[in-house]
């Protein structure tokens, strides 16, 4: 089994540093090239997954830059796969596995696919969330933070989720992966409170900065759950 998923992308890593520091008392956050995944520990992805939409923009540039973007459409549209014109556009909508597959039955795509997964999945990270030493499994994978193909200062956040990352989502503060109706998810504690102070820091940013329009901010937490953030402009 291999289920690499990735998604949400950071945009403060000072925040999500602050994040893990404060509630996941067993995990860091590291500058690191490379986050573990099965294919660290086994050589490659069983494929019973798409790769993440980052990594199939890295596996049809592969091919593009091999026989041609035209060739590559159409060579997709033979095997039944209609690619966007932008690939970025795969960030909203990914290739499903079903595509996938479809796509890997060209040698072309193939080579790109065991390309992509051998020398890219799990070694493109900029910073790692990942157990302290003593602390968790010994082979518990770790989660990747990857520049964002286009958007400069943005990072996706990546991870394996088989068997809970190997114990990594289990840790206190991030959020085991559950799945329902079709969808996976996995460190939901994480990603809300990274979003929430991300937010607040950008609001006393532009406070200690004297814009007008941010003088005061309340925050408060819904019967749902949601965290709500009203600001009040300074007054004049």
């Amino acid at each position: 089994m291999s289920h690499v998923s990735s998604g949400f992308c950071v945009t403060d890593i000072e925040a999500l540093k602050q994040v893990v520091a404060q509630q996941c008392p067993e995990l860091e956050l590291v500058k690191q090239a490379t986050y573990r995944t099965w294919v660290a520990d086994n050589g490659g992805l069983v494929g019973d997954y798409p790769l993440p939409w980052s990594y199939q923009i890295k596996l049809l540039g592969k091919v593009a830059a091999k026989i041609g973007k035209d060739a590559m459409i159409s060579a997709a549209k033979q095997a039944g796969v209609d690619l966007p014109a932008n690939l970025l556009d795969l960030e909203n909508h990914p290739i499903t596995l079903k595509q996938q597959r479809d796509l890997l039955q060209n040698p072309e795509f193939k080579a790109a696919y065991d390309d992509v997964v051998k020398n890219h999945v799990g070694k493109d990270a900029e910073y790692v969330i990942r157990y302290k030493k003593g602390q968790g499994p010994e082979n518990a994978y770790e989660i990747g933070l990857t520049k964002h193909p286009t958007n400069q200062g943005e990072f996706i956040m990546a991870t394996d989720f088989y068997s809970q990352g190997n114990g990594l989502l289990r840790a206190k503060g991030l959020g085991m992966h559950q799945s329902a109706g079709g969808k996976d998810t996995w460190g939901a504690e994480l990603k809300k409170s990274y979003a929430i102070n991300a937010a607040e820091r950008k609001i006393q940013q532009q406070i200690k900065a004297g814009n007008p329009e941010f003088g005061s901010y309340k925050k408060t937490t819904l019967p749902d759950g949601r965290v709500k953030i009203e600001v009040t402009p300074r007054s004049l």
